[in-house]
């Protein structure tokens, strides 16, 4: 029953789903349109506490709790560094791809009052 509650609430209960959604995100990202398309971007967590990636420049409105640059996070320059030259391992993305989850969250939370006032959970 708590997994039905968490998969149809409105709003995470955690700060460690947002993490997990992040991590899906970048996936995503990574294998539709590579590493640089996610780099440029941008992720946004609105007013219902939902992650979402924007990979164009936008302006921020009044319904979002926080805005993310992806190159302004330090840990982005793991992916700024990975070459083109050779296929790149799946299992190293995805450690990169985890690091990068909880840089995001990390800055939401410092730019956000109630995603930082959220119990971790189980991260």
């Amino acid at each position: 029953m708590a997994l039905l509650s968490q998969l149809f609430s409105r709003k995470p209960k955690y700060q460690s789903l947002v993490a997990e959604r992040a991590v899906a995100v970048i996936d995503h990202v990574i294998y539709d349109v590579g590493v640089d398309a996610l780099v440029g971007g941008t992720f946004v967590l609105d007013k219902k506490f939902r992650l979402r990636f924007v990979g164009a420049p936008m302006r921020v409105g009044s319904n979002v709790h926080a805005a993310v640059k992806v190159a302004e996070i330090a840990e982005a320059q793991l992916f700024k560094s990975l070459g083109y030259d050779e296929p790149i391992e799946t299992t190293i993305l995805k450690a990169h791809g985890a690091v990068l989850a909880r840089a995001v969250v990390r800055e939401l939370g410092n730019r956000s009052a109630a995603f930082g006032a959220l119990p971790a959970g189980a991260m």
